[in-house]
């Protein structure tokens, strides 16, 4: 037998399951990738800087990410992890490393959005200019894989 409390709670616990579920999502704040402050050193010679693989390790696609926006509008990070030979890779030692001189390691700053599969930061802000930013993913068997992405913001209309 329901108690009478019980049936006058029923219907409000009803309507708040089905109304939670439809509520909308709350975009997550962006993350400030680099600072002005950071962008300011000069970035070394891209030409020096090897960008292949030139072991078995993991490869990277970073074609998920849209590498230009305006000033003061997120860029979705979107980076997908290419295991080889099926060796996952290890998501606790991914690195995302600013190449300005010197190298800024930037790894802290989207850490919770890097996952065996790749990384999935729906908005990182980034100052105006060309940034150069290298991942290097090392699988479960210790083999390291490294990829570049140059990131291009317009100043501010």
């Amino acid at each position: 037998m329901i108690q009478p409390t019980a049936c006058r709670l029923l219907p409000t616990l009803l309507v708040c399951a089905l109304l939670l579920p439809s509520a909308p999502l709350r975009a997550a704040e962006p993350v400030q990738l680099i600072t002005r402050e950071e962008a300011g050193p000069p970035a070394p010679d891209a030409t020096g800087v090897p960008t292949r693989n030139l072991t078995r390790g993991p490869g990277i696609d970073t074609l998920g990410t849209h590498g230009s926006g305006v000033a003061g509008k997120p860029l979705r990070l979107a980076v997908k992890f290419l295991p080889s030979n099926g060796v996952p890779v290890d998501p606790e030692k991914v690195q995302v490393i600013y190449r300005r001189q010197p190298a800024l390691d930037v790894t802290a700053r989207v850490k919770a959005f890097i996952t065996p599969q790749g990384i999935e930061a729906p908005a990182v802000l980034v100052p105006p200019g060309k940034h150069v930013i290298e991942i290097q993913a090392v699988d479960k068997e210790g083999r390291i894989g490294r990829a570049q992405m140059t990131l291009t913001v317009a100043p501010a209309p």
